[in-house]
């Protein structure tokens, strides 16, 4: 109903007054009649003026408005609470792009100077305004660029009223440990499968056991007059090396990536429920992350303002055998980029396996053939009948 009101009626005989409006051909959209001497109609308001002129001996009296008109009466008996709320809202807003804080996620004191610096240089300091996301990239970048003598990865998150800045700091070269002797030994417990000598004397053949820190080439060479040669042996050393894992994967898989769409919403939290205050259109499926504007200690309400991800959710069920091959293929990956010095996986076995309703565990037992070279000094005996190389 649009500017509808609900009109009470009161009078001697409220049927001559029924009489009087049908007379006057006002457009009636509920009559209900409550006694003899009283009567509620709903009347178009513009409608409501000609009743006061039949009201000498009956009362008239408005007691509900509707549509616009309800609105209309409900602003302005809340005015001053609407005016602040509006203002509280447009200040809040005005606030939350702002920078109240910088939050330095590192325990070396000395690199936070020196990202401090940085960020200064980009007017990043509290209560500076933030910056729009590409802008954000570029500073990024540029830190980045200009420090990556020190820096391996650098990041500046933005979460509600502060940045947070994230970094791992590079890492010095290590250069391998060689000496002006040496030999070529195994870092493990292996079956040798390849020998590469450059340089040295090779001392162990293919396909023999040999144990950890045995010495595979030498860098001592002996002639037939027993007289030693001392030289820098180079190569690498190849071999089949086993390891054992114990290993859980579910029965049910569910996967959620985002797909890189965000935006920002701020919402009215009352009671649990988020109203937004702007209209938007909505992700199907999303993740958020709420951060609080402005609450109020006596009434449950807040201002939020939440980011929206947008994602894709993958769901899968496996049988148990394909549970299986794909905790095996998991764990062939994870091996290769925890140890780059995997070469191949030669062969995977399982010697157990448990079913435990919602998940398959097995316990495999994998052969690699990995490079497990492993460099040793060679010292000098102290005898005269020696020669370098």
């Amino acid at each position: 109903m649009k500017n509808n009101v609900l009109v009470k009626i009161e009078g001697k005989n409220v049927n001559n007054y029924i009489k009087w409006l049908i007379k006057n051909k006002i457009n009636i959209s509920n009559l209900k009649v409550i006694s003899h001497n009283e009567l509620n109609i709903i009347i178009d308001y513009k409608d409501y003026n000609l009743l006061t002129k039949y009201s000498k001996t009956y009362k008239v009296k408005i007691i509900k408005k509707f549509g616009k008109l309800k609105l209309i009466e409900t602003i302005k008996n809340n005015s001053v609470i609407l005016s602040c709320t509006i203002f509280a809202i447009l200040f809040l807003y005005y606030l939350s792009n702002y920078i109240f804080s910088i939050d330095i996620i590192y325990n070396n004191k000395q690199m936070v100077e020196i990202i401090s610096k940085e960020l200064l240089k980009y007017d990043i300091k509290k209560y500076s305004k933030k910056k729009n996301k590409l802008v954000l990239n570029q500073i990024k970048k540029q830190i980045l660029k200009d420090n990556q003598d020190v820096l391996e990865w650098f990041e500046i998150e933005e979460i509600g009223t502060k940045y947070v800045v994230r970094l791992v700091e590079r890492k010095k070269a290590t250069k391998n440990e060689e000496y002006t002797y040496q030999s070529i030994a195994t870092s493990k417990d292996a079956i040798i499968t390849s020998i590469n000598a450059y340089s040295g004397e090779k001392v162990k053949n293919i396909n023999e056991y040999v144990k950890k820190d045995t010495i595979i080439i030498s860098g001592i060479l002996t002639k037939t007059d027993n007289t030693k040669i001392y030289t820098k042996a180079s190569g690498n050393v190849y071999g089949e090396v086993w390891y054992k894992a114990n290993v859980e994967y579910p029965l049910y898989y569910r996967e959620e990536r985002l797909t890189g769409k965000n935006k920002k919403v701020i919402t009215l939290s009352f009671l649990n429920k988020k109203i937004p205050l702007f209209p938007y259109k909505k992700y199907k499926q999303f993740k958020s992350k709420s951060y609080t504007l402005t609450e109020n200690n006596i009434i449950p309400i807040k201002i939020l303002k939440e980011q929206l991800y947008e994602v894709n959710i993958k769901e899968d069920i496996y049988t148990n055998e394909e549970a299986i091959q794909k905790a095996i293929d998991e764990t062939k990956k994870k091996m290769k980029i925890k140890n780059n010095k995997i070469i191949e996986i030669k062969n995977v076995e399982i010697i157990n396996k448990e079913n435990l309703n919602s998940k398959i565990k097995i316990d495999l037992f994998i052969s690699v053939i990995e490079d497990i070279s492993k460099i040793v000094e060679v010292k000098e005996e102290a005898d005269d009948n020696y020669l370098h190389s």
